[in-house]
């Protein structure tokens, strides 16, 4: 059997989230490890935090694939105790697909469309960058259009389908037909919802003078959790991992979010 490369495994995923198209801000790529190694067994999560990182020595996993970058602030010292530390003692890779992830032609808030089973329009909430090759631009976010459905018939779907142990929401002032989405932290987009005449926005973080704010325009705002609304992604890279290489056996982390 074919041994694979992590270059292999990058190249892949910029097939998929082309790593040239990450935000300004960000870090997404390879972050630990070294492009010539190779890799038998890979663990697939989130987060590459440390029950994350001791899950992935358990297993015997030489890679680590995450959305959320494992180094992003910068660090004044890189010992065992922080995550990148403990990745390097390990000798354990971390690609992390991050806003190249959230912005790609299949992103995660079109992951959350096809998860509640919603017509997916395509349509960013956002557009701020171009990709310098393509010319395709680039955004966060999606809309969406179901069947008419109260506030709290969605809030209570947003809880079964991205397994929420609760959820936080403004109710709007009408019936639903209308949805925007976007994945991890999205309060701010409660101002694009209302001008692209969105009936609802969910998204997770938000906070309390932006509920505010979908209070006074009467849209509905969901906070489904960081993690919950993007967890979807791992599966996502799981999924089209696993079909990809067979010479690596591709893992899903069972480790869950802390927040109860």
């Amino acid at each position: 059997m074919k041994m694979t490369k992590i270059s292999e495994i990058y190249d892949y995923i910029d097939s998929l989230a082309p790593f040239r198209t990450q935000d300004s801000w960000d870090n997404a790529g390879l972050l630990t490890g070294s492009m010539g190694g190779s890799v038998t067994k890979a663990l697939v999560a989130l987060d590459a935090k440390m029950p994350v990182i001791e899950e992935a020595k358990k297993l015997g996993c030489e890679l680590i694939v995450t959305h959320h970058p494992v180094i992003f602030n910068p660090l004044r010292c890189i010992n065992e105790d922080v995550e990148a530390g403990r990745l390097v003692k390990y000798s354990i890779a971390c690609i992390c697909a991050h806003t190249n992830l959230d912005s790609a032609e299949y992103g995660i808030s079109d992951m959350m469309a096809d998860a509640l089973g919603m017509k997916n329009l395509h349509i960013p909430l956002e557009i701020n960058r171009t990709d310098p090759e393509t010319g395709r631009r680039l955004g966060y976010g999606t809309t969406a259009e179901c069947e008419s459905m109260s506030p709290e018939r969605l809030a209570a779907l947003c809880k079964e389908r991205f397994g929420c142990v609760g959820i936080r929401y403004v109710p709007g002032r009408k019936n639903i037909r209308k949805v925007g989405m976007v994945s991890g932290a999205g309060g701010e987009f409660i101002s694009a919802a209302e001008a692209l005449g969105l009936d609802a926005l969910i998204t997770a973080e938000v906070k309390h003078h932006q509920f505010i704010e979908a209070e006074r325009t009467g849209i509905t705002l969901i906070d489904a959790g960081h993690f919950e609304t993007e967890v979807i992604a791992a599966g996502y890279l799981w999924e089209k991992l696993s079909s990809r290489f067979d010479g690596t056996e591709f893992i899903l982390s069972e480790v869950g979010s802390a927040v109860r």
